[in-house]
């Protein structure tokens, strides 16, 4: 009896694990997971000869120093997280490089963009050791600035 619950409980366990990883893994699937609305301006994320790149709506690019593919920085639903701070939005885009097998280690660039004064302007690039998409502070979206 004991180890007929104890399996029972275990199976449980695994699924719910199973079910929050999934849960967290954006879904990357439509043209609108690469747009963010900035300040009322719409953004794509497009590769733009291997570098990330954000086209403004007057099609001109902001080329960011990091490689392609890169991912918007999302909230707990899954959206482009817009972080505002000091009359500013503030956005954050990620790129992943998992390390070759068999190696289970990933690191990760992030940059973050924002709109002030109406101008778009890219932070440095800053380094992680995770590969979370949108596991960011509000520290992450403003620190990268000078204020």
């Amino acid at each position: 009896m004991i180890k007929r619950t104890l399996h029972s409980l275990l199976s449980s366990c695994l699924l719910l694990s199973l079910y929050a990883c999934a849960e967290t893994a954006p879904d990357t699937t439509t043209a609108q997971d690469n747009q963010v609305d900035l300040g009322g301006q719409v953004l794509t994320l497009e590769n733009h000869d291997q570098r990330c790149a954000l086209r403004k709506p007057d099609q001109s690019l902001l080329t960011l120093d990091m490689p392609w593919p890169c991912h918007l920085g999302v909230d707990r639903q899954g959206k482009p997280r817009v972080e505002k701070f000091n009359n500013a939005q503030i956005i954050i885009v990620q790129h992943f490089a998992p390390e070759p097998a068999p190696s289970t280690e990933c690191r990760s660039q992030y940059q973050a963009i924002r709109k002030i004064a109406g101008q778009l302007e890219a932070s440095m690039v800053a380094g992680g050791g995770h590969c979370l998409p949108g596991a960011f502070d509000q520290k992450n979206f403003v620190a990268l600035f000078t204020w």
